[in-house]
């Protein structure tokens, strides 16, 4: 057994036979066992069920292994549905965490399920519609952002990502690609992609979280598809691993918290080091066309000047007007708030 984990239950049903589609879910949790079983039920609520869950677990210290114990038997034995629980005995992260589920899985489709949400009950039904075309590679949908009461905060996902008219343009034409070079837009609890994706995707790279890393590999090999449908219910309760800021002013405080606490040029790096692993693997997985490639290098040029911006302030205010100017602002990173952050680093 891999030293990841030290548990590794699996009550297995029979794998469906003819030529549907079979589905799975990759769930992680550590310490989820405030929201879980509302998710877990959710899930098997489906109006189109899963043919297997794999839930991860990253070294919870509550009750969560014990209400996974108990709801996976249950499940077995209601509903005929393959479970498989992994228990970590060194804590992997959410990233990894993630990979490690996803490897468990044997599905045509794999779905990703946080710990702590809830599932509309067609929610699966929808996104695999979806695979009928089969030049899709990853569907996601839009949520509705509720409270650790599950009272709906009057917003949905989208309109807090608050796409630009620029991005709305590029979502029309399907060009993700370009989008993902600036930004993700995808949240995993959201998502399902076809097995196939993994063999470029894996392993996730250090400097991505995996529904990103996913959504790049997808965009750049193939279609994705994006629903306006808000499949999930999308819980924000202060200690999400991975939440959403709601408000503007959450927005500005969360951003204003990143550029105080990052050194001056450590994120521009950042940045390179994610176009350089995406990169190397589309090449390496000989999955994207020429102007995909032209655009991943422009987004890079764009780091590396401003990495040499000068650090005398009329010397930077000129280089950052001439990349305003030539919109890579808005192109590969934050728009004007892009800006900000070279100008805070004055």
């Amino acid at each position: 057994m891999p030293p990841e984990f030290s548990a590794l239950a699996s009550l297995s049903g029979t794998r469906p036979e003819g030529n549907r589609l079979v589905s799975g879910v990759a769930m992680c949790t550590c310490n989820g066992g405030r929201f879980l079983i509302p998710q877990l039920e959710s899930i098997v609520a489906q109006t189109r069920k899963p043919d297997h869950i794999v839930v991860s677990d990253d070294l919870s210290t509550d009750d969560t292994w014990t209400k996974l114990q108990d709801w996976a038997s249950a499940v077995r034995a209601a509903h005929g549905i393959r479970v498989t629980l992994i228990q970590n005995v060194v804590r992997l992260g959410v990233t990894k965490n993630f990979e490690q589920a996803i490897r468990a899985l044997d599905t045509d489709i794999v779905f990703l399920a946080d710990q702590d949400d809830v599932w509309l009950p067609n929610k699966i039904e929808l996104l695999l519609a979806r695979f009928a075309d089969p030049a899709t590679m990853l569907a996601h949908s839009d949520a509705t952002l509720i409270d650790e009461n599950g009272k709906d905060l009057g917003k949905s996902l989208f309109e807090a990502l608050r796409l630009s008219d620029r991005e709305k343009e590029l979502v029309q034409r399907q060009h993700f690609f370009e989008i993902y070079c600036r930004r993700n837009l995808v949240t995993g609890t959201t998502a399902a992609f076809r097995r196939e994706l993994l063999g470029m995707a894996l392993p996730f790279p250090e400097d991505w979280i995996h529904d990103e890393w996913l959504a790049a590999c997808a965009a750049a090999e193939s279609k994705v598809a994006m629903l306006t449908d808000k499949l999930t219910q999308y819980r924000q309760h202060g200690t999400n691993a991975i939440g959403v800021p709601v408000t503007a002013v959450s927005r500005l405080t969360l951003y204003a918290m990143r550029v105080a606490r990052t050194p001056r040029d450590e994120h521009l790096r950042y940045k390179l080091r994610r176009l350089d692993a995406l990169r190397e693997r589309v090449v390496n997985a000989n999955a994207v066309d020429g102007d995909k490639l032209a655009l991943l290098d422009e987004a890079r040029a764009h780091f590396e000047r401003r990495i040499r911006f000068g650090r005398s302030p009329t010397s930077r205010v000129t280089s950052i007007l001439r990349e305003y100017k030539a919109s890579g602002y808005h192109r590969f990173a934050d728009g004007f708030a892009g800006m900000v952050r070279d100008v805070i680093h004055l």
